[in-house]
This record gives structure tokens, C-alpha cells and sequence, in this order.
């Protein structure tokens, strides 16, 4: 079961890339060093909810609810990147099979627009959530290639969707102990921090 995250009340947010790397540097190394990267980065979140009414906090409750601690999933974002700085307009789809890396064809787009998407836009395809790394326009025909970290995990099926509206990855608290409330004497809800890490379909 996958729960929507509530939009309303942040106060603060966290979210960003973990890498698993490693350096090796042998014994008598002056500086050298070899660095390699193991497995798939993935997003992380924590967010800080402001003090806020009953009637602000039934949302988040029922997402806490919801959750069951770790037993689901929800659909995570940055809450500062849900819009794009690009322009974004058209119903962009995977061109093509076998992609792979950090690029991506795209058609769909309006044609040639500049700036159709921007550095540090985001975009969804194939359940994951990537950032754009550099600014791509689309030519005559509604096609752009686009940069973009992580890299795929999977090869995107043809003419799979891409989301660039609000796009989100699946994600899971990081223990179970998260959903607890309390009050003060005025009803007042106290701040709530939750952590979230990112899970691979």
C-alpha cells in the first residue's frame, strides 16, 4: 500500500542524495587513492511539521496512521522542488528501449522550446526520481535528451510516461517510532520531525 504525503505545513525540510562509495588507499599511497561507487544512490527526507491546530494535524495523523511504521510505502518529493524552473510543456514520454546511465531521450515535448527543462528539475520515470544536471531544449520534433542523477536503475520502457509535475519515489519511514503527537495545554499540536529513506520497487 502506497500513501500520498500531505503538501501542507512544512516548516522544514531535508532531502538529498545518499551515495554509496568507498575509497581505497593503499598503505604506502602519497595521496593516490581509488574511489568506487556500490550499488544505487537513493533520497532521503526529514521534515519538521510547525505547531498547528487539530484541524491542521488530522491529515498528518492519518498519514502516520496509514504508514503503519514501516509496513508501507508513501510517495516522497522534495517539498521545494515539486515545480520546475523549465518551461515543461507537452506529455513527455520515453523515447525508445534499452536506455541506460545518466541520459534520457524524451519526445512528446513542445518542440522547440529553450529551457524546456532546467538544472536541478526533477522528474520521475519507471517509479525512480532523478535531478536534472543540465539545462536541455527540445528540437522541431518535441524530442530532448536530458541529464540527470542518479542513474536509471532499470531501462524505461518505450513510451513509459514521464512525470515532471510533481514528482515523487517511493520512500519509507526510518523506524517505526515516528508517529507519535502530543499537545499543549491549548490544543496546540507540538513540532513533528520524521526521517524517510528512499525504497526500490
Amino acid at each position: 500500500m502506497t500513501i500520498s504525503m500531505p503538501s501542507n505545513g512544512f516548516r522544514s525540510s531535508r532531502f538529498g542524495l545518499e551515495t554509496d562509495t568507498a575509497v581505497f588507499r593503499p598503505p604506502q599511497s602519497k595521496g593516490s587513492a581509488q574511489r568506487a561507487i556500490f550499488g544505487p544512490a537513493c533520497w532521503m527526507l526529514t521534515v519538521t511539521l510547525p505547531k498547528m491546530n487539530r484541524a491542521a494535524a488530522a491529515d498528518w495523523q492519518a498519514f502516520f496512521l496509514l504508514l503503519e511504521g514501516q509496513a508501507n510505502t508513501f510517495y516522497g518529493y522534495d517539498p521545494d522542488g515539486r515545480t520546475g524552473r523549465g518551461v515543461l510543456t507537452g506529455s513527455p514520454l520515453v523515447k525508445g528501449t534499452n536506455q541506460n546511465g545518466s541520459t534520457l531521450v524524451i519526445d512528446g515535448c513542445s518542440a522547440n522550446v529553450t529551457g524546456w527543462i532546467k538544472t536541478g528539475d526533477y522528474f520521475s520515470v519507471n517509479g525512480e526520481l532523478k535531478m536534472v544536471t543540465a539545462d536541455a531544449s527540445t528540437n522541431g520534433s518535441g524530442e530532448v535528451t536530458v541529464s540527470f542523477k542518479p542513474a536509471l536503475r532499470s531501462s524505461p520502457a518505450d513510451n513509459a510516461p514521464v512525470t515532471v509535475i510533481n514528482p515523487t519515489c517511493l520512500m519509507v519511514l526510518t523506524d517505526d517510532s515516528q508517529a507519535m503527537w502530543e499537545t499543549d495545554a491549548n490544543g496546540i499540536y507540538n513540532e513533528i520531525t520524521f526521517s524517510a529513506v528512499e525504497v526500490f520497487a
